[in-house]
């Protein structure tokens, strides 16, 4: 596999709109070969010759994004997609090329239409997942509702055909984080509740009560933790 990389000398900051992107070490992806491993620890070849179904990124269009590195460094305004499967974050530079970041990222607030995704690194290890799996943060707080992203990839070569096909399914999954429990898989019922959380327990079945909600629906999760947040701020 061979990686070129990119060092750009001048670094650019603004006051109003944070760093641009001009000091950033990167991997040209568009001269290697991606291999990665899918959900089921399997390894894929994405630079393999496949008619290929589905795809692994949040969203195949490139959107502009804020990005925070761990060393504290912001960029504005990046335009940027995201491989689930990979969990790298590609960056389209000006002349086309398409480019992964390699400095460890903290945060990256995605801005699709209007509309913002947060995403994070650096949460702790959970069966497959570790601290270098990204997760879209659906709320922040004193508990934090993540989604992660399950990719499951699939070849076949169907019969009397001269083509592999490579099937590629993204399956989310809620998990809750916060400092008493760690990461844990998301409540789909009050007694889930009552078994993960033992300190906050009391606190959001009232919410969950006095709102009518349903946890197992994911706009309701996020409304009992959005109102346990509020409350907790007061």
């Amino acid at each position: 596999m061979k990686f070129f990389y990119l060092f750009i000398l001048i670094f650019s900051v603004s006051a109003a709109q944070g760093q641009t992107l001009n000091n950033f070490s990167l991997k040209d992806i568009g001269q290697s070969m991606l291999v990665v491993t899918d959900g089921n620890g399997k390894t894929i070849n994405m630079g393999l010759d496949m008619e290929n179904y589905g795809s692994p990124f949040f969203d195949t269009e490139f959107y502009p994004a804020d990005i925070t590195l761990i060393s504290g460094q912001r960029y504005e305004n990046v335009p940027i997609k995201i491989n689930l499967l990979s969990n790298e974050i590609i960056f389209k530079s000006d002349n086309g090329k398409e480019l992964a970041i390699l400095p460890a990222i903290q945060s990256l607030l995605l801005k699709k239409n209007g509309t913002p995704f947060l995403f994070e690194y650096g949460y702790p290890v959970f069966d497959k997942q570790n601290g270098k799996t990204i997760y879209q943060v659906l709320e922040k707080g004193e508990i934090s509702l993540l989604k992660y992203y399950f990719v499951q990839v699939t070849e076949a070569k169907p019969y009397s055909s001269a083509t592999m096909l490579r099937t590629i399914e993204k399956f989310p999954k809620l998990f809750v984080y916060n400092k008493n429990i760690g990461l844990k898989k998301a409540p789909k019922s009050n007694e889930d509740i009552a078994e993960i959380f033992n300190v906050e327990n009391e606190r959001l079945t009232k919410i969950i009560e006095s709102n009518k909600l349903k946890i197992k629906k994911e706009e309701d999760l996020i409304k009992c933790i959005q109102h346990f947040n509020q409350q907790i701020k007061k």
